[in-house]
């Protein structure tokens, strides 16, 4: 007598893959059965009791929201931010372009530095072979301009949360001492004929991984002006 083959269904056992690829495929398929979207509970994310499906669903929607808002505000935070500075290069520009002679001009520079860009020192040379009676600047020794310059390489501004000591003197002498970094920009007129210091006190003012594109434009404008009064 030959065996009847069982009428009990078989256990078939989906994976997770499985059971996720046919909701994908099958979207209205908790709207056909909204009696399931009730009874299926999950574990509250903080491990503190059940929620409803639909619970997690409103609150991972919160989250989201959340998340678009934060990154709404820290875009609004940077165009503010870049806006402002747009505004004092604006006006560093505007005050360089208006001054009437050398004096002036070394004065405006180090005073829109200070104030405009919250810098705690600031100092300018120019290289002895390119000063004459209307321009004087410290007077730096053809060691510390060469030093300097290396420093700067090839490149127009270079930061610095360290830098030597005896150099440190040599650009910004008794405010060397409370200073922890500084960016140098070199002046190119259209030689390089001197550096612009900036000192800070935070060490982290000017790091060397820090983005210098702002830096940079201080330092080619103030070149553009010392260019114009002196064109030789």
């Amino acid at each position: 007598m030959s065996k009847q083959p069982s009428s009990k269904s078989e256990n078939v056992e989906l994976s997770e893959q499985e059971v996720i690829s046919y909701l994908e495929e099958h979207p209205d398929l908790l709207q056909k059965y909204d009696t399931l979207l009730e009874k299926m509970e999950i574990p509250h994310k903080t491990g503190t009791g059940m929620i409803s499906l639909i619970e997690r669903q409103v609150e991972i929607l919160r989250e989201k929201n959340n998340s678009q808002e934060d990154r709404l505000n820290f875009l609004i935070q940077n165009a503010r931010t870049n806006e402002e500075l747009t505004e004092k290069l604006h006006r560093y520009s505007l005050h360089l372009s208006s001054t009437s002679g050398l004096p002036e001009l070394m004065q405006s520079a180090s005073e829109d530095l200070r104030q405009l860009f919250d810098i705690d020192a600031v100092s300018i040379h120019i290289k002895p072979e390119y000063q004459d009676e209307d321009l004087q600047t410290s007077d730096l020794s053809d060691k510390a301009y060469t030093a300097i310059l290396d420093t700067i390489g090839t490149e127009t501004c270079s930061c610095h949360s360290e830098l030597d000591d005896e150099l440190m003197v040599s650009l910004f002498a008794d405010d060397a001492a409370s200073l922890n970094s500084c960016a140098l920009l070199a002046l190119d007129a259209p030689h390089r004929v001197g550096v612009i210091a900036l000192g800070a006190t935070d060490k982290s003012r000017f790091n060397p991984a820090m983005g210098t594109l702002i830096l940079t434009r201080l330092g080619e404008l103030f070149s553009a002006a010392l260019m114009r009064h002196c064109p030789d």
